[in-house]
């Protein structure tokens, strides 16, 4: 993301909802299904190919309906990514701490993004040789409050062993923390959801987050389109304000589209969301954006299907992730996720066969999942990204050496990095922003789901990412 897109967001405050772009937050979901796969309609093309090669070598899924089984696949891909030796860990040696915070336990919370976390680092114990032989220890700290934070922070100050420090998911205490830690220790930034966590020098930032996902939507929607109007529906908490009023308004109003944005409390019922989609004008709007929980994605499905209203539909993952999944299952919907809607996230999908790194996630956390008896686990949300983030932090200790990691060692590693980041399309180019440096990545994707498929827009299958720097 380059300066005009930086300009656009200045001033933002927290804005966990948009970057929950890549799936959905939800606690359950079965452990036998890892989304409702269907043949998609896209071909991988040059771009997914050069990030599959790069990531180890292209794989395939079969699957179909309303589960998806994932092929026995052997884990040269992630050894290939990870530079990782096969087989498992020596118990016997030393570990490497992986310091890690994340919010959880609280309203809100983000569980899976431990989920994926700890699938990875089992995966990597167990399958990828852990770090030249030394297994991965994760050292976990819980933020549910701003202290928190700082709690954090001085406990991994503290640690001789931590190195480096990742976050989870952090709505609240990522600025004590991030300046606890400033010059310290660097911070791997799994999610980016507020402004502190986009301008922190010391951190680095390796998905898309909150500025790629929703400016890359509201340019989606101005390009595919050609709206004279738009009608927005947004939770009135912090964060859907600022995805409205700082992300979507102004990029659509600078090119000359009429926004109208109504506001609805985190609260609201279906009558609720019915009357904000009829004042925000949906019936009549060239295209609608909801900004919601993921209980308001719900609510605008079921209130726009009560006012029969079929205006194109462009939002975030909170929209089908496994919640919505859920409650389309129980009202006896034929489809998987809302039928003809468009969906903006990482880059890549779960429901689209062919992204090896994708692949192997669900073949992975489906094992752990087993492994552990866990019978109901959230695949979707923040768990996917959280499991590349430690792939890549794997591939650059090994690079390092165990014996030689320290922080300056792993920001060299770090900012040297140009992808391809496991999960996320596009290239990486930490500190070239010189507003937000802890954003290293800004492309993102578009799929939709249409007659029972899932179908490739924009995005890393078809070498067409939305890129907010140059659009």
């Amino acid at each position: 993301m380059r300066k005009r897109s930086a300009q656009l967001l200045a001033g933002t405050v927290s804005l966990v909802i948009v970057a929950a772009a890549c799936g959905s937050s939800s606690k359950s979901s079965s452990s036998t299904t890892a989304g409702a796969t269907t043949t998609a309609a896209a071909t991988t093309t040059s771009a997914a190919a050069t990030q599959t090669t790069a990531a180890g070598g292209p794989t395939t899924t079969a699957g179909g309906g309303s589960s998806t089984t994932v092929n026995t696949q052997d884990d040269s891909v992630a050894l290939a990514y990870t530079g990782g030796k096969a087989g498992a860990a020596d118990a016997t040696m030393a570990p490497i701490e992986i310091a890690y915070a994340n919010q959880e336990g609280g309203t809100p919370g983000f569980p899976e993004a431990t989920v994926g976390t700890e699938a990875a680092i089992d995966y990597v114990n167990t399958k990828l040789g852990g770090v030249q032989g030394h297994p991965l220890k994760l050292v976990k700290c819980v933020v549910q409050t701003e202290e928190d934070g700082q709690k954090c922070g001085q406990q991994f100050l503290a640690d001789a062993n931590a190195k480096f420090v990742l976050t989870g998911t952090l709505t609240s205490g990522n600025a004590p923390l991030l300046t606890t830690l400033n010059g310290k220790k660097p911070v791997f930034i799994g999610n980016p959801v507020t402004t502190p966590e986009f301008l922190a020098k010391d951190a680095f930032a390796y998905t898309p987050g909150s500025p790629g996902v929703i400016q890359g939507m509201a340019i989606f929607v101005a390009n595919q389109f050609k709206p004279k109007n738009v009608a927005v529906v947004y939770n009135t908490n912090p964060a859907g304000t600022a995805a409205y009023t700082a992300l979507t308004k102004p990029v659509l109003e600078k090119r000359g589209i009429k926004v109208t944005g109504v506001a609805v409390a985190d609260t609201a019922g279906p009558q609720d969301y019915q009357s904000a989609i009829t004042a925000a004008g949906a019936d009549k709007a060239d295209a609608f954006i909801p900004l919601t929980t993921v209980q308001g994605c719900i609510g605008v499905y079921d209130s726009l299907k009560a006012l029969s209203i079929t205006t194109p539909v462009v939002t975030t993952g909170l929209c089908f992730g496994t919640p919505m999944r859920d409650h389309l299952k129980q009202i006896g919907e034929s489809g998987t996720v809302p039928n003809g809607w468009f969906f903006g996230g990482y880059g890549y999908s779960y429901d689209i066969p062919g992204y090896s790194p994708n692949d192997v996630y669900l073949r992975v956390v489906q094992d752990y999942a087993k492994a552990k008896n866990i019978t109901n686990i959230e695949f979707t949300g923040f768990a996917g990204p959280m499991f590349g983030n430690v792939l890549t932090l794997v591939k650059f200790m090994n690079t390092i050496g165990p014996d030689n990691i320290t922080p300056d060692k792993l920001r060299l590693q770090a900012k040297a990095f140009t992808g391809p980041m496991w999960g996320s399309v596009g290239p990486m180019a930490c500190g070239s922003n010189p507003i937000f440096p802890s954003l290293c990545g800004i492309q993102m994707g578009i799929q939709t789901y249409k007659g029972g498929k899932w179908i490739s827009v924009r995005d890393g299958y078809n070498n067409n990412p939305v890129d907010p720097s140059k659009e």
